[in-house]
């Protein structure tokens, strides 16, 4: 369901503007002056699917392993071989007939660095903060809610049987823009004890969604005999599931109806599409001169509290520090592997975050998450 966050005649209108283009598109689509929750304008979309996802996916895993057909976990890709194709997982080399990287960002893999990187500016990666809560039975129906503000809010209601439980999240922002990512989670908080006052949060976390910049996912073919699937930002259920049937589908060699409009060598830009890739691009030349002239002298190992991450300069360097909260100090470049942007520090998550493309590292340097692919140098305290 869709609903107005807010009061007003726009909210409305856009409201009203959803509906119809449902209605036209086939969907069974309903519009209500007082919707559930907030009691106000919405479309609620009848005979929806509501499925437990990780469930979902333990029964693909199982339907998949056998018959010649296997699926690891704790199996780390290194790098890829051409020819003949093959991909080198945990210092072992697996040949295969085709490449299919469903990593969230896409590894370089085949394309060569210049072909992947270009591909890379046109994923633009979000963090979202998310809270798991009991509601009172009674407090909603099971289903699935938005809203129109922006950053939108979005929840998840779940029948457990004995009662109902909430996944709520909100307060998106671009990964590695807001330093004080804390206040994130008390925005979400605030919000959720808004619409449901008696809500007892179990837990939080935060993950990333991929946008880009036309709002439509990329599934497809990036080089010869290599597939893949991005972009999904918040509709990872539904286009996961669709990138599967295409992969299918290139594997087969058979068309597919999505294909064309889904191709990761697209290039459709109205004008709307453009100012979102100029845009969102911005960032990269802008921080990457800005973070070179940015130099607080001041900073230094010791002021780094227990718990924290601080840039600094050492021996003309730039460093990134953390201090445990026990007391220990680590060490780390900070630059990002990817294109060179300095990482800064994600306060809530206790990670490095790189806000030109939004790799993330653990304070150790590891990579958690791309577009890279190598870890932040480590650096000795020593000297």
């Amino acid at each position: 369901m869709t609903a107005a966050l807010y009061d007003g005649a726009d909210q409305c209108d856009e409201i009203r503007a959803e509906h119809a283009a449902a209605v036209e598109l086939g969907f069974d689509a309903q519009f209500l002056s007082a919707g559930p929750l907030l009691g106000r304008p919405a479309v609620q979309y009848s005979n929806q699917a509501i499925f437990h996802p990780v469930a979902y996916l333990s029964a693909l895993a199982r339907a998949v392993h056998g018959d010649g057909s296997y699926v690891f976990d704790r199996a780390e890709f290194s790098e890829p071989i051409e020819d003949p194709l093959a991909v080198i997982v945990n210092g072992e080399n697996v040949t295969c007939d085709y490449l299919i990287i469903a990593t969230h960002v896409p590894l370089m893999g085949l394309t060569g660095l210049l072909s992947a990187t270009l591909f890379q500016t046109k994923l633009y990666p979000y963090s979202s903060y998310v809270l798991g809560a009991r509601i009172p039975r009674d407090a909603a129906e099971p289903g699935v809610y938005s809203d129109t503000s922006d950053p939108y809010y979005y929840l998840r209601v779940h029948d457990t049987g004995s009662q109902r439980y909430a996944i709520f999240g909100g307060a998106d922002h671009k990964t590695g823009h807001v330093e004080d990512t804390a206040a994130c989670y008390a925005q979400v908080e605030r919000t959720l004890k808004k619409i449901f006052p008696a809500a007892a949060i179990e837990r939080r976390w935060s993950g990333q969604v991929i946008e880009t910049n036309d709002g439509l996912p990329y599934i497809g073919s990036t080089a010869d005999r290599q597939f893949v699937a991005t972009g999904f930002a918040g509709n990872g259920l539904t286009f996961g599931t669709l990138a599967g049937m295409m992969a299918r589908d290139f594997v087969q060699e058979a068309s597919n109806p999505w294909q064309a409009l889904l191709d990761p060598k697209r290039k459709r830009l109205d004008a709307a599409s453009l100012t979102t890739l100029l845009g969102e691009n911005v960032d990269y030349p802008a921080r990457f001169v800005l973070d070179r002239l940015r130099k607080d002298r001041r900073a230094e190992v010791r002021n780094v509290a227990p718990g924290e991450g601080r840039v600094i300069q050492r021996n003309g360097k730039s460093v990134a520090v953390h201090r445990t909260e026990s007391g220990d100090v680590i060490l780390v470049s900070a630059v990002c592997t990817h294109l060179g942007c300095h990482v800064r520090w994600n306060r809530a998550e206790q990670t490095w975050d790189c806000p030109c493309h939004g790799s993330r590292f653990t304070p150790e340097g590891l990579v958690l998450g791309g577009p890279a692919e190598e870890p932040l140098e480590r650096i000795p305290l020593a000297g």
